[in-house]
């Protein structure tokens, strides 16, 4: 199926938690669940870059990126994009993801909902980022859709 398919375009927009399948340098699988943003027909998942899904796809860049809409219980499928990725710590690239992000997460009646009923995790949060910070960069997983197709959660 191609990855600009109107309906693997609906699911990508329905989501908001994708799942990142990679492989470590000596072929080991990993499955990461990350906020994601659609731009431009690619997958930008946040996190750094010393987290092991940024550190897998420096070793091997294959990638599969599994999406299920959570607000959609009754549509039983998974759909998984493979394609390559990159890991991107360009600061231009960084505000723009921190921009789309806030507007998909943050800045939305559920999302400043959120915020609010869990105030007092802010600051928790805030000493994560910092020490998040010291570790390493901030990066993006920018992936590049190769191949798409359905799968059957059932």
């Amino acid at each position: 199926m191609e990855v600009d398919d109107p309906a693997v375009v609906d699911v990508i927009q329905r989501c908001m938690v994708a799942r990142i399948a990679t492989l470590s340098s000596n072929g080991r699988p990993s499955i990461n669940p990350l906020y994601f943003i659609y731009l431009n027909g690619h997958i930008w998942l946040g996190t750094a870059d010393w987290t092991l899904a940024a550190r897998n796809v420096k070793a091997d860049p294959r990638v599969s990126v599994l999406f299920e809409v959570e607000q959609a219980r009754a549509d039983q499928r998974i759909l998984r994009i493979s394609g390559r990725a990159c890991v991107n710590t360009d600061q231009k690239v960084q505000r723009l993801n921190e921009r789309l992000s806030a507007r998909k997460y943050v800045l939305t009646p559920g999302g400043i909902r959120n915020y609010l009923m869990n105030f007092r995790l802010l600051l928790p949060m805030n000493d994560y980022h910092a020490q998040s910070a010291e570790k390493g960069l901030a990066c993006v997983i920018d992936v590049t859709p190769e191949h798409a197709e359905f799968l059957n959660a059932v």
